[in-house]
């Protein structure tokens, strides 16, 4: 006991240098409890909102483009759908679309769900007749589905009553199949002609689709050497799929550009 009291003492002397007794002491001890306590939730408030903060934010996606700055002018002229194998447009943005559908490997799903980027099939009817779950898969992970005829023909050799069928056909079936008209027409191997447009523009197509580059086996070939503004991507639903996904994403990166959705810039609403 000897021990203990003057150090008792001197806490409560130096707790309150200026007040005496017992009152004074317990006054003192109380404040310090208070302002420790008050410390204390501020910080475990603090701590809170920063883990909060950190595990509700997600990672910006450098690969997405914003919304196009000015969408293009792309009139029906002389009744021809318009042709285009880059939008034009000034925004450094690229446009991933890939055709046909034979192959529909679930991978290439859990592909497009880590990219995050737009991307548009243009399906075969035979292809979307044969698996139209998976290609609703695809538009819940960013996809739109256009149109690339019935069964492949090159339009520019097939009588106009028969590519009529071929390219208007799909666009009623993919409305009934899908929930949403197809706007884009992608003729086979590219190969249109004035018949195709025109027929294009009377089965309410906006435009008639080629490209600016293409990939084969994971790897992107351009036109133009390095990728331009606007330039759209032709890709298929091949094995190499993911690998060509891939290496177009290095590309866009490593020159500057984003991935956008080409119905952003070409059917507008």
């Amino acid at each position: 006991m000897r021990t203990i009291l003057p150090i008792v003492i001197a806490a409560s002397a130096v707790l309150a240098p200026s007040c005496s007794g017992d009152r004074a002491g317990s006054d003192a001890t109380r404040a310090s409890t208070a302002v420790t306590h008050t410390s204390t939730t501020a910080a475990t408030t603090s701590a809170t909102t920063t883990t909060t903060s950190t595990t509700t934010t997600a990672p910006p996606n450098d690969l997405l483009a914003p919304p196009p700055t000015v969408v293009p002018n792309l009139p029906v002229t002389d009744g021809l759908a318009p042709k285009l194998h880059r939008v034009p447009t000034t925004d450094r943005v690229i446009f991933i679309t890939i055709d046909d559908g034979q192959i529909r490997d679930p991978s290439y799903l859990d592909h497009f769900a880590r990219l995050g980027v737009p991307f548009t099939s243009f399906l075969l009817q035979t292809t979307a007749q044969a698996d139209p779950g998976y290609w609703k898969a695809t538009t819940e992970r960013g996809g739109t589905i256009q149109t690339h005829t019935i069964t492949h023909p090159n339009l520019r050799v097939t009588a106009e009553a028969k590519a009529r069928t071929e390219i208007c056909e799909p666009a009623d079936v993919f409305t009934q199949m899908f929930g949403k008209r197809p706007t884009l027409f992608r003729p086979p191997y590219g190969n249109s002609n004035d018949m195709v447009r025109r027929i294009a523009a009377q089965c309410g197509y906006r435009a008639v689709v080629l490209w600016a580059g293409s990939t084969n086996d994971g790897k992107l070939t351009m036109q133009d050497g390095q990728l331009q503004p606007g330039d759209i991507i032709l890709m298929h639903y091949r094995t190499t799929l993911n690998a060509d996904l891939d290496d177009v994403a290095a590309r866009a990166r490593a020159e500057g550009f984003r991935i956008g959705r080409l119905e952003d810039y070409l059917t507008p609403g």
